[in-house]
This record gives structure tokens, C-alpha cells and sequence, in this order.
């Protein structure tokens, strides 16, 4: 049983069993400009802030797109996935549980946008009394390489980062807590197999299952 004094949780990835739907997006977005979402691709966009990623995107295919019609076009595929087959992974949800049984405060740190997908989810799953407080990666101005994000929410929560887990299932975001001071939990999607051995090299804890935080 792990229970940290507080806890920070990413949502895509880590709490949702999500990402399978971000790379089919980013497949079927691009396949409707004439491009091939390639995995250098999506491990270079994964951690990027979501207008980051849109200049990327611009200059790496040379779309005529502004940033933020790329962005439009991202949350508009993305809704319907998150309101229908987007579901949390198994025993996170009885994790959140175990910590909220112990009164342990919890929020959420997520770079998943616009709100309205990040309530859907929250709605659809029934988080909403787990969380203090929900953090998004647009409030701050770097991605989740670096700590900002989980600085923020962790003053929002009231703790200090050696008192705090993070929860994240990406290596650039592991190593982004660490330098903030926090103990990282990695958590193991198959989007992100390949970084997996990193992964348990540098997180404090590093889980292939939620169950086994139990």
C-alpha cells in the first residue's frame, strides 16, 4: 500500500486509459492533410502544451493552419471520444478511494483541454469528490518537462512538493515532478512502453497496475 501525505494525478494516461485515442486521432488527423503520424511524432508532441504542439505540427508538416484552428480541430475530435469510450484504468478509481478513505488531499494536474472535456470525464467517472482542486497545463507557461504545473496545484492544495506525489505515465513528466521536489509515481501505458525501463529507473515508485498500489 503507497499513501503519500498528498497526491497530484495526471489524468490521460494515468488515471484514463486514454491515449490509444490520442494517437488515433493524430493519425486520423493528419491522414486528412496527406500526412503519416509517425511514432517520433507523437513522442515529440506528448508532453508539449497544446499551442506548443500546434506550431510544431505547423512547421513539422507545413499545414496552413493557424495554431489555434489546429487546436479547434483537436478538442472537436477529441469530445465525442472522452463523453463515449474513454474509460479509466482498472483499480485507479479504487485507489482514489484508498486515499480519499484516509483523507489525504488529492488534486488533479492535466494538460488535457478545453474544460469542458476535462468535466466530462470527471462527470462521467465520478471524481468529482476526490479533488481539491484541478490544475490545467494553460495556467502555465512551460509544459510538463518542468515542474510549474505541479508547483501550482500543490500551493492550491496547501503542501510542499517533498510532501506530494506526483502520478504520470511519461518520462519527460517523471523527470518534470522530480525537479520540482516531488516523489513520483510512474504509472504504465502502453503508449509509452518504450520509456518504460527509464521510467522505473527514476520514479520513486514506478506500478505496471494500479491494484498493486493497493
Amino acid at each position: 500500500m503507497f499513501l503519500p501525505k498528498a497526491a497530484i494525478f495526471d489524468l490521460d494516461g494515468t488515471l484514463l486509459d486514454s491515449m490509444w485515442m490520442w494517437k488515433s486521432l493524430d493519425t486520423e488527423f493528419l491522414a486528412q492533410r496527406g500526412h503519416v503520424a509517425t511514432q517520433d511524432y507523437t513522442d515529440a508532441i506528448k508532453c508539449m502544451g497544446w499551442e506548443e504542439g500546434a506550431r510544431y505540427t505547423i512547421d513539422r508538416y507545413g499545414l496552413s493552419e493557424t495554431p489555434q484552428q489546429v487546436i479547434d480541430a483537436w478538442f472537436a475530435m477529441s469530445e465525442d471520444c472522452y463523453r463515449t469510450h474513454v474509460t479509466m484504468k482498472p483499480f485507479a478509481k479504487e485507489y482514489l478511494q484508498l486515499l480519499h478513505d484516509h483523507g489525504i488531499p488529492m488534486a488533479i494536474a492535466t494538460s488535457m483541454e478545453p474544460s469542458k472535456n476535462i468535466d466530462v470525464v470527471i462527470e462521467s467517472n465520478g471524481l468529482r469528490p476526490f479533488f481539491q482542486n484541478i490544475t490545467m497545463g494553460s495556467e502555465v507557461t512551460r509544459g510538463k518537462g518542468f515542474p510549474d504545473i505541479y508547483l501550482l496545484c500543490a500551493s492550491r492544495l496547501g503542501v510542499a512538493s517533498e510532501d506530494c506525489a506526483v502520478f504520470e505515465d511519461i518520462l519527460a513528466a517523471v523527470r518534470g515532478a522530480a525537479k520540482g521536489g516531488f516523489q513520483t509515481v510512474g504509472i504504465y501505458d502502453e503508449l509509452s512502453s518504450g520509456e518504460w525501463p527509464q521510467i522505473e529507473k527514476e520514479a520513486t515508485v514506478a506500478v505496471r497496475s494500479w491494484e498493486e498500489l493497493l
